[in-house]
This record gives structure tokens, sequence and C-alpha cells, in this order.
């Protein structure tokens, strides 16, 4: 939907929410009434504004634009904890990833872009734990950390999934065309 039709639309739900016609075009509305119209918590709405996500036009009041509100893309920032969800891991978690630079927080309150989160959920998933990827490979964990270690296997920067699936299934390829006495890790 363009940002036209959406005023459009968030105008006529905000006439039927007072009850009276709105005088202008670009009306002043309250935080709580911005929350009705986007289907979100007042808290939401408040906790962009005060990371600065959403620029209030009465401090005093915190009163928002409804243009503002329409164009600030509210569903776009999320929560620690939203992200946890996304990503299956807990607040500490998704704090781990940030400061492991997986993750860029921007602010206190609502601090992670949608995207961002949903992104690194979808590159998380092809990466493995050490045990998974020592399962696959058939050794055991120090094998894995060795290979870490000697960059036979390339290091995600995330601690709790570390190992690339498809570094994994290149080394098991490896495996399968060295010659049965040879180790598949010596030097060429």
């Amino acid at each position: 939907m363009a940002a036209g039709e959406l005023i459009r639309d968030y105008r006529t739900r905000l006439t039927e929410l007072l009850g009276e016609p709105l005088m202008v075009d670009d009306p002043l509305i309250t935080t709580a009434q911005a929350a009705v119209l986007l289907g979100v918590s007042p808290q939401r709405v408040a906790g962009l504004v005060r990371a600065g996500h959403l620029p209030a036009r009465s401090r005093a009041h915190r009163r928002l634009l409804l243009s503002d509100v329409v164009q600030s893309g509210l569903d776009q920032w999320m929560s620690v904890a939203e992200a946890g969800q996304v990503l299956g891991l807990g607040q500490t978690g998704v704090r781990r990833l940030i400061s492991a630079g997986l993750l860029t927080a921007h602010g206190k309150e609502l601090p992670l872009r949608r995207d961002d989160v949903e992104v690194l959920a979808k590159l998380r998933d092809g990466w493995l734990t050490l045990s998974t990827a020592a399962t696959a490979l058939g050794v055991e964990l120090d094998e894995v950390q060795r290979m870490l270690r000697n960059r036979h296997l390339t290091h995600t920067c995330d601690v709790a999934r570390p190992v690339y699936r498809h570094e994994v299934a290149s080394v098991l390829a490896q495996r399968r065309s060295v010659s049965p006495g040879e180790h598949p890790y010596a030097a060429r």
C-alpha cells in the first residue's frame, strides 16, 4: 500500500476513533491513538519516541504527526525480547549477538531492526553447534574445535552456532575423495 493510501486509511480510522471529522490534513495524535491505529501497544509507540525512531512534535504530551506515524514503519523495530522469540534465544543470547557484532543495536528501547533479526535468523539456520558438527563429521568435539583453530572450518562469530553447515558438508565430501590411509587434513 502506498504512503498516500495508508495516510487516507489511517485518517479514516482516526475519524472513526474520534467520532468526529478531522479539521487538518496532518493532525497531531497521541501515542495511544497511534497505538490503536497501528494495532500495537502504547508502550511500544512510547518506546519508539524515547529511542528517537518516531519524532514527537510535542514532548510534554507526546503528540505525533499522523504522517510521521505512517512513515515511521513502527513494525520495522523490535525489542530484545521479541528478537529472542524470532531467533529462539533468551535476551542474554540476543545481547551476546549484539556484542559479537551480528546485530546492531539502535538505542535502548526498541533497538533492533526487524529485517536485521530476520536475516540473522535465516543465516543461523545454516550454522551448526559444535556438537551437531561433531556428530555430522563423526568426530569428537575437540576435533571440531581443532578444525576451527586450524581454519579447516570458519568460525561464524556466534559462539552458540560457530560452524557453517556448508563447510561441514564440504569436509565430508573431501573425506570421501581422500584415499583410505591418508589423513583428511594433512598438508598437501
